[in-house]
């Protein structure tokens, strides 16, 4: 692991960031200026890229984001990492209530951030309300 900062980044704010969409906070999009010039560190959970797929596949945005992500994922030594679903992600999917986010690519993406013990970088109504992790926006 690394000592910069580090954060969990949900599918809209990625996105928003990528494409430079002016809803993107200026606190989120700094950390996503800050990543891309190698300062934190921003995990990506695997449930994204699912997300921006069925997206793009509906017409949503352009694919070629996605490759664009996918890209930033594999560059060796880079800020972006890609977070599998595993069994702490899949237990702390537990402590994030289907109530309060009901969407499911939702709740693992926070229950990503809750396992990892990482701030979530979301503009998520549902999520920043339900108090679950610390968000960044």
């Amino acid at each position: 692991m690394t000592d910069l900062p580090r954060f969990v980044a949900d599918t809209h704010a990625l996105l928003w960031d990528l494409d430079e969409n002016p809803r993107l906070s200026p606190t989120a999009g700094s950390h996503f200026v800050a990543a891309d010039s190698g300062e934190p560190w921003i995990y990506v959970s695997v449930i994204s890229l699912v997300e921006m797929i069925y997206l793009a596949d509906r017409g949503r945005f352009d694919s070629a984001v996605t490759t664009h992500v996918l890209n930033l994922l594999a560059t060796s030594n880079g800020s972006y990492s890609p977070v599998e679903i595993d069994l702490d992600t899949v237990r702390s999917l537990r402590l994030v209530p289907r109530a309060a986010v009901p969407d499911m690519p939702d709740r693992i993406i926070t229950a990503t951030a809750l396992s990892l013990n990482l701030p979530l970088i979301t503009v998520d109504e549902r999520i920043r309300a339900s108090g679950v992790v610390p968000i960044v926006w």
